[in-house]
């Protein structure tokens, strides 16, 4: 075949080629191999879709510098623009693995030219490639959507219970047989003074709401959902409104326990700051605009002579119990049913879970 037939065959496919343009809903990822989003890295840390690969058409660095010359001269920003991104692409095309069969979604920002320049490229290439119509900015509405409205067509049910009596324990062992949301480890973060968990970094608030949606989204609306009685703040994050104002009117079980088996509990669950007792330290510095001098006297000196046991029974003691008392779980939640745990343990949760029937 001469050039000139090939590359007359080559304009005549672009010219025909039909842009395959999907409006997202909901579940509709699942009908695809991979999902593709072009947006920068920062873009990409912020929220995008769960599961999405990050393939950048442009960098942090990039985007924001045509950005500028955007301003000074559309034409040539442009220009520069494109190519940057044919050489990104061409990077991009020696990274993926796709198989010709798998069905690829594609999006960056808002369905423009940074997902349809990748987009052309593998379609030439014979990739089974779609647009998202709207690009991530569709997705968002879709779950800003979500969390404002189809959210409250659920149920929710609340584990409640002072810091330290296994709350998120009971959750994890309920969860395998009952729908399950644990906020805190969404957020990363264990919802207290110590909520921080190290080397590990909170979502952006949007991603955690992304992640919320995803989980309702995969939920039977027939059947209830138990959460944990929270703080609207997990760390820096928020629960959404409109959820938060409705887990107290379900279901409410309190868990208690014992002085004893809660400070075992949380010597266990925060071993980290047993390992590495300066992190301790320095979570426990905003206490003392918190609780007495006295108090807080207590628990540094049980801190320096390294006695744990007796670190977290103060803690118990001066700060996490005397704040429990002023949450809205303490103050205006009606409780449905009391468990009393003898140990916070597994084996415990299970026999407590098995023996009530309104789980």
């Amino acid at each position: 075949m001469e050039n000139n037939e090939l590359e007359y065959i080559n304009v005549k496919t672009m010219k025909n080629m039909r842009i395959n343009k999907i409006t997202y809903k909901d579940k509709i990822i699942i009908d695809y191999t991979a999902i593709v989003d072009v947006r920068t890295p920062k873009e990409f840390k912020e929220d995008h879709i769960p599961d999405a690969i990050n393939y950048p058409v442009l960098s942090n660095k990039q985007r924001h510098e045509i950005g500028l010359k955007y301003k000074e001269n559309s034409f040539l920003a442009k220009k520069n623009g494109a190519e940057l991104i044919s050489f990104n692409i061409s990077n991009i095309i020696k990274k993926i693995n796709f198989e010709k069969k798998d069905k690829v979604l594609i999006y960056c920002w808002r369905g423009g030219l940074r997902s349809l320049s990748l987009y052309l490229v593998l379609k030439q290439i014979g990739y089974d490639v779609y647009l998202l119509d709207g690009g991530y900015k569709s997705y968002r509405k879709r779950v800003v959507e979500y969390l404002e409205k189809d959210a409250l067509l659920f149920k929710f049910n609340q584990i409640m219970g002072i810091t330290g009596v296994g709350k998120t324990l009971f959750l994890k062992e309920l969860s395998k047989t009952s729908q399950v949301i644990d906020f805190e480890g969404m957020a990363k973060h264990k919802g207290s003074i110590l909520g921080d968990i190290p080397n590990k970094e909170q979502p952006s608030q949007k991603f955690f709401e992304t992640c919320i949606y995803e989980k309702l989204n995969n939920f039977d609306r027939k059947k209830d959902i138990w959460v944990e009685a929270e703080s609207i703040k997990v760390g820096k994050l928020s629960i959404p409104s409109k959820i938060w104002k409705l887990m107290p009117l379900g279901k409410n079980i309190k868990l208690i326990a014992s002085i004893h088996e809660r400070t075992k509990y949380i010597l266990k669950d925060y071993k980290y700051f047993t390992v590495k007792p300066e992190l301790m330290e320095k979570a426990i510095r905003v206490l003392k605009q918190i609780i007495s001098k006295k108090d807080f006297v207590n628990i540094e000196g049980s801190l320096k002579n390294k006695d744990y046991y007796d670190l977290v029974k103060n803690l118990i003691i001066f700060h996490y119990d005397k704040a429990y008392k002023k949450t809205r779980a303490e103050n205006s939640t009606n409780v449905f049913s009391i468990i009393e745990l003898k140990k916070i343990s597994p084996s415990e949760i299970k026999k407590a879970i098995a023996s009530n029937n309104y789980f």
